[in-house]
């Protein structure tokens, strides 16, 4: 018995070594991000806190000189803008806080509580105004209003998410299962067109995914009364263009995939990037310039925003038919990539 034992273990270590794709994904792949995020993050200095200065016309000479020599300081950035402007930056998480300057030296903080880097911004820009030595006295306002709070970027950027884990894991690992268990050769023998069958894939998780992200949105609406203050249109049309970018890559993810661990490797790969770089929970502007003009072409970066515009800033279909169109195009060149160099056995 311990004989057979260690002859079955030894051919299982055996054909997992031979495949060289599977000793990648398996071994090499979770190295080199591991590798690749310790570099990024590793020393990385304290996130930019933008506050944004509104009325500007009211502040005192020496609390005008103190804050633009704060603007030096690794950390803290004062900018001054119109009030809607600094409204909109805030919904879509481009400044931490908002400061309104009130004639009589009143400073009047604007944040979310629940937002910790919000908190943490009015603590510190707060702190700074006093030791400018100004009369200044300073007060905060909590934000309430929808659209403006922490929770409404925060669905959006979950829902499109969700349409991407469940295409490339609802439709990608699937097609890769059906290629595992050999139930792909005979799908293919029957009298089907084999893009048909790729688009039925899709097809029938598309309905799942409405319901996911109709269940999400219920939850937000019950819980945290999140509502829709754009157009509906506007909003399917870009969750739709959504799901068909997702779905492509999907296909494309599981073209050539034959063993679960390669499967794994290439939905990570294509999946974890994103999950962390594309604004989901934080603002993605707050990396580098160079690195959030790449990002902001991301899939899940333009699904993200164009579902947020529509949640939180009242757009309509005009309003986000870029992002919809680039999406439905990036579809249709990972499907038709990937039926092209689909193994079907």
């Amino acid at each position: 018995m311990n004989s057979s034992f260690f002859h079955l273990a030894s051919i299982q270590f055996k054909e997992f070594y031979r495949e060289p794709a599977v000793l990648f994904w398996g071994f090499m792949f979770p190295i080199l991000v591991a590798g690749v995020l310790g570099l990024a993050f590793m020393n990385k200095p304290e996130s930019e806190k933008t506050i944004a200065v509104v009325n500007s016309e009211s502040l005192d000479a020496p609390l005008k000189r103190r804050l633009d020599s704060l603007n030096m300081v690794p950390g803290l950035r004062f900018v001054y803008l119109d009030k809607d402007e600094a409204e909109l930056r805030q919904k879509r998480g481009l400044i931490s806080a908002m400061v309104e300057m009130k004639a009589g030296g009143e400073a009047v903080f604007h944040y979310d509580p629940e937002n910790g880097e919000a908190r943490l911004a009015y603590l510190t820009a707060s702190n700074a105004i006093l030791s400018a030595g100004s009369k200044t006295q300073i007060s905060e306002k909590h934000i309430t209003a929808k659209g403006n709070r922490y929770i409404d970027f925060l669905i959006p950027g979950l829902i499109a998410m969700g349409v991407m884990n469940s295409c490339l894991w609802g439709i990608g690992w699937n097609l890769i299962d059906y290629r595992i268990k050999k139930l792909m050769r005979r799908m293919i023998a029957t009298p089907m067109r084999r893009s048909v069958f790729l688009a039925a894939q899709a097809l029938s998780r598309g309905a799942l995914l409405l319901i996911e992200a109709g269940a999400i949105f219920l939850f937000a609406a019950i819980a945290f009364d999140v509502e829709v203050q754009g157009s509906w249109l506007a909003l399917l049309t870009v969750f739709g263009a959504g799901f068909v970018a997702f779905a492509g890559l999907a296909v494309l993810t599981a073209s050539r995939a034959r063993h679960s661990q390669v499967g794994n490797g290439l939905i990570n790969a294509a999946s974890m990037p994103m999950m962390i770089l594309s604004g989901v929970f934080f603002s993605y502007q707050n990396f580098p310039e160079w690195a959030a003009g790449v990002i902001r072409f991301f899939p899940l970066t333009l699904l993200a925003d164009g579902l947020r515009a529509v949640f939180n800033e009242s757009a309509s279909i005009q309003h986000v038919w870029d992002e919809a169109a680039l999406l439905a195009v990036m579809g249709a060149v990972f499907f038709t990539g990937g039926l092209k160099i689909f193994k079907w056995g």
